[in-house]
């Protein structure tokens, strides 16, 4: 009998535990079948439509990072520039949208602090190192909120055929201010459009107030800009605003109604203009060379203030950056994507495939084109620095609105300026806390 018992006992045991194993080999099933699930990172960004020929790019960058990451898919979302603002407030107020989204570094990105969360903490020594630009990344208070993603510099590109129309030296670009203007001046005397662009959009009169601001600004009134605390009111503001006004008749005569992104290059490429401002893309010099010849057009920096408080140097800083969203659940798969955006196999395809300035230090920039090596030695210079990073978007949505006007003297500068102001103080509480 008790031998009975046993052998009962351990045949139950034993079905028992091979039951339990059954159960634990199906809860491990299903349990890989949840993990092995892929998850999708939602990304929203405008860098793809800066210039033309940049989705093959994008799409390549997604699908290079799906390959090192096969538990993520990535969901990349183009948004104008101009409507980025406006989608990214409202996702925040309704705690949900994307997990990664384009904004621009310092205060820009201090303004949208309530729905991104800081991302000093994520840097190693590594980053700090090999990342070029994080100097302009933290806002007000510290908090990184976006990180630097490829560079830019302002450049100005000539028609050297123009130049020379005009009785200009087509090999020796103004330096200064007062030989730009002076340029400016004999190319209409000859019936050339001096500069093309267009005020419709509002960033051309951006484009200017950058390269002029940061040359008037002291290195101590440039760090109280950055940190918030000098006014848009003040004297250096309007006498950059002033200088901008006084290009307006080099401009066409249809200017008002003219864009930048679109209008500007497409009438320089025409021939239409002796000069276009730039900022973004080595792309588009290059199709400028294509339209009208590689020894025919010609760079150079935005020329020299009378009250500029350096020597020579460039206005250059990131060309967006890259932000996490509070709402993000996997904050660690969606820092692997900015890291991903930021490594040097990356940016190499970003310079290979969209000319794309890295601000990766350890990618190299190999070109064989003179004008494009100008730009990047220049793009270099230690002494470059950017103020765009004090503007926040909001505040700079006035210029544009009345850029136009201001440009036919239909707006006072000093109206303008008040009302960005009085918008800028508002909006402290939110961005410095």
């Amino acid at each position: 009998m008790t031998m009975q018992l046993k052998s009962k006992s351990f045949a139950f045991a034993v079905v028992s535990c091979a039951l339990l194993i059954a159960a634990c080999a199906s809860s491990a099933t299903v349990l890989a079948s949840r993990t092995s699930k892929k998850q999708t990172i939602t990304v929203w960004q405008f860098w793809s439509g800066f210039a033309v020929g940049l989705e093959p790019l994008q799409k390549k960058l997604d699908a290079e990072f799906e390959a090192r990451y096969p538990q993520y898919t990535v969901n990349d979302v183009p948004i104008s520039f101009t409507q980025m603002g406006t989608k990214l407030t409202a996702a925040i107020a309704a705690g949900s949208g994307p997990n990664v989204v384009s904004v621009f570094p310092g205060v820009a990105g201090s303004a949208y602090r309530n729905g991104l969360i800081p991302l000093q903490s994520y840097l190693t020594t590594a980053d700090k190192k090999n990342w070029r630009l994080l100097n302009n990344a933290a806002g007000p208070g510290g908090n990184i909120y976006s990180i630097p993603w490829t560079e830019y510099g302002y450049f100005i590109y000539y028609n050297k055929a123009l130049f020379k129309k005009a009785g200009l030296n087509p090999n020796a670009p103004p330096t200064t201010w007062q030989a730009f203007m002076a340029a400016c001046k004999a190319l209409k005397a000859h019936g050339i459009t001096a500069i093309s662009g267009g005020f419709k959009d509002g960033y051309e009169w951006e484009w200017w107030a950058y390269p002029l601001l940061d040359q008037l600004m002291s290195p101590s009134v440039t760090k109280q800009w950055l940190e918030y605390n000098y006014p848009i009111t003040s004297k250096l503001f309007t006498t950059a605003w002033a200088d901008i006004k006084n290009l307006g008749p080099y401009y066409a005569k249809d200017a008002f109604g003219l864009t930048l992104y679109n209008d500007a290059y497409n009438n320089f490429n025409g021939g239409k203009a002796a000069m276009v401002l730039d900022a973004p893309l080595l792309s588009n010099v290059l199709a400028a060379q294509k339209a009208l010849g590689t020894a025919n057009v010609g760079v150079f920096p935005v020329p020299r203030l009378p009250g500029s408080q350096y020597p020579p140097f460039v206005d250059a800083g990131p060309n967006s950056g890259w932000g996490i969203t509070k709402w993000t659940k996997d904050t660690a798969g969606a820092w692997d994507y900015i890291k991903w955006m930021e490594s040097k196999e990356a940016q190499s395809l970003g310079w290979s495939m969209g000319r794309l300035i890295p601000n990766n230090a350890q990618v190299a920039t190999p070109s064989n084109n003179a004008a494009v090596r100008s730009i990047l030695t220049a793009i270099k210079n230690p002494l470059n620095h950017t103020v765009y990073v004090g503007f926040p978007v909001s505040v700079l949505a006035i210029n544009e609105r009345y850029a136009g006007e201001m440009i036919t003297g239909k707006a006072s500068i000093d109206s303008v300026l008040k009302m960005m102001e009085q918008l800028r103080m508002t909006l402290r509480p939110k961005i410095v806390g």
